[in-house]
């Protein structure tokens, strides 16, 4: 089977070929009179320049085949859910973690905020597309004591 790149690259080297003759042949008719010759090799220009653009777009055309030829022999990896603490979420590889609900909604792997803690131990990350709070480990706050403020006037 022959490459199509390797038949793209003889079609443009023959193209380059051409409009060297082509203008060879141009410079010459400007010195004849006859008209015929010079409309002839004006139609001709405008062939060579419509087989130019259409050899880039089938040039354009193959690179996005092999493209997604290539896509789909190696896909790209899809997330994995692992869990975290006390919540679900996908990783790929090494990156995340992503927000579940998010890419099981619109399949788009969307990172969430670092670890935060608040002042009693709970664990959690946010979500900044859908505001979702999701809890790796959430600890009873003890209850605060209310002390009563003493205010003395002198």
């Amino acid at each position: 089977m022959t490459d199509p790149l390797a038949v793209a690259n003889l079609a443009i080297t023959l193209l380059g070929k051409t409009t060297e003759a082509l203008n060879a042949l141009r410079e010459r008719a400007q010195r004849s009179k006859d008209m015929d010759i010079k409309d002839q090799i004006n139609t001709l220009y405008d062939n060579v320049l419509s087989l130019k653009e259409v050899i880039g777009r089938l040039l354009d055309e193959n690179k996005e085949l092999r493209r997604q030829l290539e896509e789909q022999r190696h896909p790209p990896e899809e997330p994995k859910i692992r869990q975290v603490g006390e919540t679900n979420y996908y990783f790929k590889g090494d990156e995340g973690p992503f927000c579940q609900p998010c890419y099981d909604d619109k399949r788009k792997p969307v990172a969430l905020s670092p670890q935060q803690k608040r002042q009693g131990g709970t664990v959690f990350r946010t979500c900044r597309v859908c505001n979702n709070i999701f809890y790796e480990q959430v600890k009873d706050e003890p209850p605060q004591r209310l002390t009563p403020i003493v205010r003395r006037y002198t």
